[in-house]
């Protein structure tokens, strides 16, 4: 599939490689610089980063190893590049500057969004959870990238709350946001990382998993349900839950005991 550059939704490593296969006019540096990051997605994405070797990405290449050491130190630089690129373009193509009817949508579109990057780029993601161990630099960007989407989200929601001023100061505010964001992450992880046997089956309904974390971002954010009928998937559990929510828990017959 061709990386439309109309559609936020994208692949890296395809857009990398359509990148350097048009590059052709450019710089010699600008070439080969283009070529090595389309290699090493390719190789993150073929054989994993912890199998990913120097040969194997210029031998895609079809370049000498000496060449790649004049771009990169090693694999490992080579392929926080690639990253760097995915997280760039993730923020570039990203919904903004939308005019949504309700909270509830706008919730849905960035979600819907983000799960689907992630879902189309899974397997270069696998690299970066291997990375990690070995580039923290890579740990800290992660924490920058949230905190930045935490702080995004923290504002539009002072905005329709009409929030009072100083509000985006609040340390609980700005917890329950970074929890949110935890809670998506590590959800995708099991999906389409780690592929867990109950999970893995999700991976082809991208709407469902987008409804649900809607509706969980929703009640996190706003304390409330959204509007039912923008509800497909979830409205059985929203209605349930919904009429629930504000029940007291001392009912002994509702208690789960603890271990």
């Amino acid at each position: 599939m061709k990386n439309d550059s109309k559609d936020p939704i994208f692949s890296l490593t395809e857009f990398l490689v359509e990148r350097a296969e048009s590059s052709k006019g450019a710089r010699k540096r600008y070439r080969t610089r283009a070529k090595i990051l389309a290699s090493t997605a390719l190789e993150m994405e073929r054989v994993g980063y912890d199998s990913m070797t120097v040969d194997g990405i210029v031998n895609a290449a079809d370049m000498a190893r000496g060449t790649f050491y004049l771009y990169f130190e090693n694999r490992a630089e080579a392929a926080k590049a690639v990253l760097h690129r995915y997280n760039a373009l993730r923020r570039l193509r990203r919904p903004r500057g939308r005019h949504f009817s309700s909270r509830y949508e706008a919730i849905f579109a960035s979600t819907h969004y983000y799960i689907s990057v992630y879902a189309r780029n899974a397997k270069l993601l696998v690299g970066r959870e291997a990375l990690m161990r070995e580039a923290p630099e890579i740990v800290k960007q992660r924490d920058w990238t949230n905190e930045r989407w935490a702080r995004i989200v923290m504002r539009d929601f002072c905005k329709r709350a009409d929030a009072p001023k100083g509000a985006m100061d609040d340390p609980t505010l700005f917890l329950s946001f970074r929890s949110a964001i935890a809670m998506v992450d590590e959800l995708l992880r099991e999906i389409f990382i780690y592929q867990a046997p109950s999970m893995r089956g999700f991976a082809d309904d991208i709407p469902h998993i987008t409804e649900v974390l809607s509706l969980a971002w929703h009640r996190i954010v706003y304390g409330n349900t959204p509007d039912l009928k923008l509800l497909k998937n979830t409205r059985p559990y929203a209605e349930l839950s919904a009429g629930t929510a504000h029940q007291e828990t001392s009912d002994k017959a509702t208690r789960i005991p603890l271990r």
